[in-house]
């Protein structure tokens, strides 16, 4: 039997978590043999990839130059043969159903090209975070994706030939690889499919990409440049093209603001609003910046009704902050009024919920 799926972990210095990782991969329900696993160890310093040799026959390790984690992960494509890929970083970890599973929905809809499934948040140490839920997306989702990332890397099997066909992952970036290598897939056309349930786990590190927010924003915006200079982009992505740089900006700012860099914050979430001044208005974008603005593994709506005094703080500041710019565009400064309004309802919402909540407390005691 020749394997049906290739597990490739890249992996740069991750000693302490990669047996974690390629674990996670030896205990799938498949056979083995229908499993190739091939770890790609990236210049590593720490002996990562003698950890990886210990796993061998099952396991496969390629060693190369540091090049970057997209030249990692196309090294273990190239070295894998299985029709079906799942990228698993040297951090994170899969559930033991989950090749099957995915594997099960490609065999009773073959005319998909993508199968992905939920992804849990854990921390450094494994253990489970308080943000849950995930995509739900199905079928033809290029356009949702043009307003960002859908799933984490290893929560998805893709096709090969479609992987091959996108051109592999762009090595000239230094992050946000996975969702440009989604949207160069979803822009081939081939239906994607969901696996309803959480089979893959994320860890949230304090040293992940998501402390470096400039990089983080050039590559989004270098991505988006990308897929908006296309000739031929759908008219359904394309008017979508304001909401998707004012996401790029967003996501920039709440990092920035949550790090306490109000100056960069301010700047990102000016570009955000002259993206889309119709952000500022918005209850539900307002919303959204809420949960952006709790750390990783805590973004959701359970949380910020916890933090909701500092996370008001944090907004109001924003909006301050944003209509006191100098040579505020008319767009965006004829907004004001509307944006606090939008606030107001929000903040209104939240101390209704926190209410109710103490009155329940109170009546339970």
């Amino acid at each position: 039997m020749s394997a049906r799926v290739a597990i490739v972990i890249p992996v740069f210095d991750m000693r302490d978590y990669l047996p974690e990782a390629i674990e996670s991969a030896l205990a799938q329900t498949l056979p083995p043999e229908a499993i190739e696993i091939v770890v790609v160890d990236d210049g590593s310093r720490d002996g990562s990839g003698e950890v990886a040799a210990r796993y061998a026959p099952r396991v496969r390790v390629v060693r190369q130059e540091n090049r970057g984690l997209p030249a990692a992960r196309n090294a273990g494509i190239r070295a894998s043969t299985a029709p079906f890929l799942t990228v698993l970083d040297a951090d994170d970890r899969l559930l033991p159903e989950k090749l099957a599973a995915e594997l099960a929905l490609f065999d009773a809809r073959p005319e998909l090209g993508v199968v992905y499934s939920g992804v849990r948040y854990i921390d450094g140490a494994g253990q489970p975070l308080p943000q849950q839920g995930f995509s739900r997306e199905e079928g033809q989702v290029f356009a949702r994706l043009v307003l960002g990332n859908l799933i984490h890397p290893h929560a998805a099997m893709v096709r090969r030939t479609l992987v091959e066909q996108a051109g592999l992952f762009d090595e000239r970036l230094t992050s946000v690889e996975d969702w440009d290598l989604w949207l160069r897939v979803a822009r081939l056309g081939a239906p994607w499919g969901r696996v309803d349930r959480v089979l893959a786990e994320y860890r949230v590190r304090h040293d992940g990409m998501h402390q470096h927010p400039q990089r983080m924003l050039d590559n989004r915006l270098r991505v988006l440049a990308r897929v908006f200079a296309e000739p031929d982009v759908p008219a359904d992505a394309q008017a979508l093209r304001g909401e998707a740089y004012q996401n790029a900006y967003l996501a920039a700012a709440c990092d920035w603001y949550r790090a306490g860099d109000d100056t960069h914050g301010a700047e990102a979430f000016h570009a955000a609003a002259a993206a889309r001044p119709a952000l500022l208005a918005d209850a539900r974008a307002l919303k959204t910046v809420a949960r952006w603005l709790l750390p990783g593994g805590r973004q959701n709506d359970a949380l910020v009704l916890a933090e909701w005094p500092a996370v008001a703080r944090v907004l109001r500041r924003m909006l301050r902050q944003l209509f006191a710019t100098p040579g505020l565009e008319p767009e965006v400064a004829r907004r004001r009024t509307a944006a606090w309004v939008a606030y107001g309802r929000l903040a209104t919402r939240y101390a209704r919920k926190r209410f109710a909540a103490r009155l329940t407390r109170t009546a339970a005691s």
